[in-house]
Formats: C-alpha cells, structure tokens, sequence
C-alpha cells in the first residue's frame, strides 16, 4: 500500500532578510506579490508490510488454534468488549466466543489454519450496525427491525423487537509459517435474542422496565435478512472480497440462565461470492444437570450425576451446589462444564476436594467426554479439574 505525502515550497518573486520587528500580518497579506507560487511535490513512500508470526503449537487434548501475531504483538479486535455490554447473561459470552471458534473448525481445520480476532469490524460499526433500520436519528445502516406499530413507545418496542444482540468476527489464516501466512477465511457470529429486554420513560423522567419474549420464526427471518446485508457489507471491504465467509447463528437464554443458548445454523459463502444461497441447521442443545429434563433426556449420564454429587456431599459431610452443563451434538454429548460452589474453603482443603473429585471424574462420572470442573467460592476461582477420555486428571489450584 502506498500513501501520499506533500512538501512545499514557496517561491518568492523577491527574498529579504528581515531583521528588527515583523510587519503587521494584514500589511504583508496586501504587500503579497501576486506571482508567488505554490508547488506540491508528491512523493511516493512505501508503507512497510506488517511481519507476521504464528504461536508455537503446544500439546494440549482442546486442539487450540495456533494465533497470528502481527509485529510480534497479539492483534485485538477493535470491537473486543461489546459483547459484554450486548449479552446480559454471563455464560453466554462465555459460549458465544469459545463456541464461535469450535463451530469454525469444521470448515477451517486447526492443523491447517492459524486465529486472529476480527480486524474489519471496529466497535463503532458493529454498534452501527445492531441498531434499528431507519431509527429515529435517521441512520441508515441498522439491521435491527425499525419500530412496529402502537400508540406509544412501549407498543412500538414490543411489536417489533430488537432481534440481534451482537456480532463478532473471528479471522482465519493459513500458509507455511512466520514468513507466508494470508487470510483465507472470515467467520461471522451473530447472537440472537429469545428475549428482548428495553426500558421507556414517561413525561416526568420515570424509567421503566420490559421484557418481550422473541418469536423464533420471526427472528430467523429478520436475522437471515440482515445476514445478506453483513456478507455484501464486508466484500466491499478492502481484504475481504474474495475470501470465504462463514455466518452462523447463535440463540441467546434468557437472563439468568444456568445453562448457555446454542448455536443453531450456519451458512458458508463462497470464495468471490457474495450471496448467502443455503442455510445449514447446526444440531447443538445444552442440558442442565440435575434437571427433569436430563433425567428424561439422558437417564443414565443423570443417574451418574446424582451419584457423583451425593459423593462430593459426604466428602464435606454436608450439601455443596453442583451444577453441571452437558453439550450435545447431534444427540450425544460433547462436552461437559461442571461449576462446584464451596464457601471459603483453605487451601489444605480445596487440594483434597480436586484429588478426591480427580478419581470421581472418572469412576463415578464416567462421562465419557472431556470434563472441565471448576471449584469457586466467595473469593473466586480456586482451582479447576480437567479430565479427557483414557488420559489422567489435569489438577490446578490457584495460590493465594
């Protein structure tokens, strides 16, 4: 890339030295001689390429993906801490990201590409781009539903909700290395509401609070819509107009959710295209143990997990909160993240609880899937134990 640069000179019919107190501005202006040139020399100066350098692969059961570095620093996206600020429900963030990336390695394979976070899509823009089409400022590049119909704002609001939360890009590169890496694919996450919440104000400054349950049909078709407008937005950018892109649906639970949403369907466009033809359904749902429905769901796994718990309660000699999440896919279970809430236990005791829960993991349990247990209390995180299929326990308890 090449950018533009300007030096000036001024040529002067004639040229004095002056010595002693300048002459008021407004006399010069008038003294100036009309055949004073103004010459702009434009020089073309090379702008440097970025040097890029890929993470070492480090040995690990996840399969992580190796990181671009540019310059030798970790590119963070300009758009990195709006998903907090769109998703009110913490475990969501969480699934939105990490599952963003998992989704991705279908298309676009660990041991052939390298992850970078999003490098098209700045805060200000994506924020642009979440809000209403044709809002009351007249701005044009939203892609949420304008107001519905109704006698004031809250019948507006709630006739059409806002159905898209957030949207995150994720990119991916492939080559030999350091030396020879290139962009090859761009994934899209878009987060979908299942419950809008909004607020209005009356005459007098009082707020108040809704909640408007989201019709999924509804969404889907307002969410596919925007779809088209996003993938033709990023071709027109420059970078971006030939490689892959992937978009995929995320479903959002509602505030306060113990288990996160999932994702639903994805579609992939074309290297050089820029029209979304297909849609695919991504078969992802997630069980909260215990529950009635994981009883009914997965009776066996169920049973194991009462079991499980009732140990770690006669471990303590009284009732501990476990709380455990099963991710399936196509029917079978994935994965699983089981969160243990203690008091303020000592560090004597949160070793013993992580070896006795090491064992349980894998006798008790019996899983099945990787297991990533996390021991919390008032204090936070004390310590995590993580267990793969036909591999010892991974132990780590956080010193204080």
């Amino acid at each position: 890339m090449k950018k533009i640069t300007g030096k000036v000179f001024f040529f002067a019919a004639g040229l004095a030295v002056l010595t002693g107190c300048a002459p008021d501005v407004n006399q010069a202006n008038e003294e100036e001689n009309e055949d004073d040139v103004i010459v702009v020399e434009e020089t073309e100066e090379e702008e440097e390429e970025p040097e890029y350098r890929v993470t070492p692969t480090i040995d690990s059961p996840d399969d992580f993906y190796r990181n671009v570095l540019r310059d030798g620093t970790y590119e963070r996206s300009e758009a990195r801490g709006n998903v907090a600020h769109a998703m009110g429900n913490r475990i969501d963030i969480d699934q939105f990201e990490m599952g963003l990336m998992e989704i991705a390695t279908d298309r676009f394979s660990p041991d052939d590409y390298y992850f970078s976070e999003g490098t098209f899509l700045s805060g200000n823009e994506i924020n642009y781009w979440l809000r209403r089409q044709a809002d009351e400022e007249g701005y044009e590049f939203g892609l949420n539903p304008s107001l519905g119909d109704g006698d004031d704002q809250e019948e507006q609001m709630r006739d059409q909700p806002l159905v898209i939360s957030h949207i995150m890009e994720h990119n991916y590169y492939s080559g030999n290395g350091d030396d020879d890496v290139s962009l090859s694919g761009i994934v899209l996450g878009v987060s979908i509401r299942s419950v809008y919440y909004f607020q209005t104000e009356d005459d007098d400054g009082g707020l108040y609070f809704h909640e408007e349950d989201v019709d999924e049909n509804y969404a889907d078709e307002h969410a596919e819509q925007a779809a088209q407008v996003m993938v033709e937005r990023m071709r027109a950018k420059e970078g971006a107009e030939e490689v892959p892109i992937q978009v995929v649906f995320y479903r959002e639970e509602e505030r306060g959710a113990v288990a996160p949403g999932s994702f639903y369907q994805m579609a992939d466009v074309p290297e050089g295209e820029a029209e979304i033809t297909e849609w695919e359904a991504i078969s992802e749902e997630q069980l909260v143990f215990p529950s009635a429905e994981a009883r009914e769901n997965d009776a066996n796994l169920s049973a194991n997990f009462t079991q499980f718990t009732e140990g770690i309660d006669e471990f303590y000699g009284r009732t501990v909160g476990v709380i455990g999440n099963g991710r399936y896919k196509d029917g079978n279970l994935d994965q699983m993240v089981i969160d243990i809430n203690l008091q303020s236990p000592g560090q004597a005791e949160v070793i013993a609880l992580a070896q006795f829960i090491a064992g349980e993991l894998e006798d008790t349990l019996n899983a099945q899937v990787p297991v990533h247990l996390y021991l919390n209390s008032v204090n936070g995180s004390e310590g995590i134990v993580i267990h793969h299929p036909g591999q010892e326990p991974y132990i780590h308890i956080n010193r204080s």
